[in-house]
């Protein structure tokens, strides 16, 4: 009996036990609230530090978060360290005493959080001196694109002392910060000194420049450091060395075709034993594949093929070209190019626009009427060759302008002449009946004004809101850029320092600045029918 009451009394208590444990509530408000540093050894400030613990008290139980890369420490050290936890308290131990006489600043960006909600203790850091005083010099400023001057954010900005022989490309800063949204930086309590400063959207998060994918902003001359204000603006570019690489070859009937790595920006072929002739080819869209075509000049043979790319980065191959296999057919048959009419549908033609039909293979027109216009299945237009249609210099586009119609055709067939297009050479290919839908012309804008500079050289550029470039004058006191589709769209100013009608990108070096650019101060919206003034200065 006492036994049984012994069980009895044992499940009560621990039922009551369990009972009365406290356990984390369901529920409730969630945590929102970032973690707040309390206290810290050393403190912020402090002079004369010489222990090799950093301790950090918080308001509430924190993790670290990929602290090791997330950390920065400015000046850099190798010191390596642990990290211990212990709830609200996160020590950071040394192996090495920190060097004498030495203002350290530790950033710990998004490396601490708290547990529950992961909250980024925001904007901590803290700064002591193994010396007797603070070091104060300072310089702040922004980093911006170049070419769109748009704020580079969350970008590496990096000081190297001009008495080093460090080097971005190789050794880690000696003082390093991050940009913000708005692209803007700021260096506190250093040494005063001459630096050279850097700017790095960082990919791979080591602090180097190691990948041409990463855009980089430097200062062609060291900047001085002292305790007075200074803004320095920093703009990236990127700066690409890689020569185009000739990766695959194709033999065709009609054509050879060189296949690259990357876009080319322009691309010359000449005959071995006949350098100063230029052997007819085509561009693909992207820039990537070239047709190289046949003549009875150049039957086949060995041939040099240079290539550009658009930081004029060159590769020169020799290779042999033979004309042998089946016809390429790219194109089959034949079809209309994308209009480019600013709608998504290519068979969408405005009146007056350019119209440009691919063919799959070299042609001549030996037909005076080459293209027949039918609406409705009535015939409304005979277009004539070579007044009204036109050839390509590689013989595959045929391209004539769209008729402005007295009577309203929303609908037309573009009919080719298969009798009177001939391939020069291989056998007749099939010309489909074309079919398109006839937009009214929407009516499109011009932009003019005056360029008011002390600049000699320049280049003046209507960008869309893409940054691409759609006209551009050089070295004029004034621009009219017409027939203009209604949009968004920027002036654009390339100081061409070198008067060599192009943008001139950073140096490998990292010596030579880029070529400086100037984004006028608001966007223009270009209306239909409309004529619209804006003078540009700088």
């Amino acid at each position: 009996m006492k036994l049984v009451n012994s069980i009895f009394l044992a499940a009560s208590l621990l039922t009551l036990a369990s009972c009365a444990s406290i356990n984390n509530p369901e529920g409730g408000p969630k945590d929102e609230d970032a973690p707040e540093l309390l206290n810290s050894n050393p403190k912020s400030r402090e002079l004369s530090v010489s222990t090799r613990t950093i301790t950090l008290d918080f308001s509430e139980e924190v993790q670290p978060n990929n602290l090791q890369k997330e950390l920065l420490i400015t000046p850099f050290t190798e010191n390596k360290y642990q990290v211990r936890l212990n709830k609200t308290r996160l020590e950071l131990v040394f192996e090495e005493p920190f060097e004498e006489n030495t203002t350290y600043t530790f950033n710990f960006r998004k490396g601490i959080q708290d547990i529950t909600e992961k909250n980024t203790a925001e904007g901590l850091g803290l700064t002591f001196s193994t010396g007797n005083f603070i070091d104060s010099s300072r310089v702040s400023g922004q980093v911006i694109k170049l070419l769109t001057q748009e704020p580079e954010k969350e970008a590496v900005v990096a000081l190297y002392p001009t008495n080093d022989t460090l080097s971005i490309r190789k050794s880690r800063p000696y003082y390093q910060t991050q940009t913000d949204a708005n692209g803007e930086f700021a260096f506190e309590n250093i040494k005063d000194g001459e630096y050279r400063i850097y700017a790095l959207t960082d990919k791979n998060n080591n602090s180097l420049y190691d990948n041409e994918e990463e855009w980089i902003a430097y200062k062609a001359e060291p900047i001085s450091v002292t305790n007075k204000e200074q803004d320095v603006v920093l703009q990236t570019v990127r700066i690409d060395t890689k020569r185009p690489l000739l990766q695959r070859r194709e033999k065709y009937t009609d054509r050879f075709v060189a296949n690259y790595n990357e876009g080319l920006e322009a691309f010359i072929a000449t005959p071995v034993n006949s350098p100063k002739d230029t052997l007819v080819h085509k561009i693909s869209t992207d820039g990537k594949i070239v047709d190289v075509f046949g003549s009875n000049r150049f039957p086949g043979g060995r041939a040099i093929l240079t290539a550009l790319d658009s930081a004029a980065n060159r590769t020169v191959d020799t290779v042999q070209i033979a004309f042998e296999g089946k016809r390429a057919q790219r194109v089959s048959g034949a079809r209309l190019k994308a209009s480019g009419n600013g709608t998504d549908n290519s068979n969408t033609i405005n009146e007056g626009q350019l119209v440009t039909i691919e063919l799959e293979t070299p042609v001549s027109i030996k037909t005076k009427e080459p293209i027949r216009l039918l609406a409705d299945s009535t015939e409304v237009a005979r277009l004539t060759y070579p007044d009204q249609v036109k050839l390509d210099r590689s013989a595959t586009e045929i391209s004539f302008t769209m008729p402005r119609w007295k009577n309203t055709i929303r609908e037309a067939t573009i009919i080719l002449d298969s009798a009177g297009i001939v391939p020069v050479q291989g056998e007749q290919f099939s010309k489909p009946a074309i079919q398109v839908t006839v937009a009214e012309a929407r009516g499109a804008g011009s932009l003019r004004g005056a360029v008011k500079t002390e600049q000699k050289y320049y280049i003046v550029q209507l960008v869309d809101n893409q940054y691409r470039v759609k006209n551009q004058v050089r070295n004029a006191k004034t621009y009219n850029f017409r027939n203009i589709e209604p949009g968004t769209y920027f002036i654009r100013v390339i100081l061409d320092a070198n008067n060599n009608g192009k943008w001139d990108a950073g140096d490998p070096e990292l010596v030579r600045e880029p070529e400086q650019v100037y984004l006028h101060d608001k966007p223009l919206e270009i209306r239909a029918n409309w004529d619209m003034e804006e003078n540009v200065s700088f």
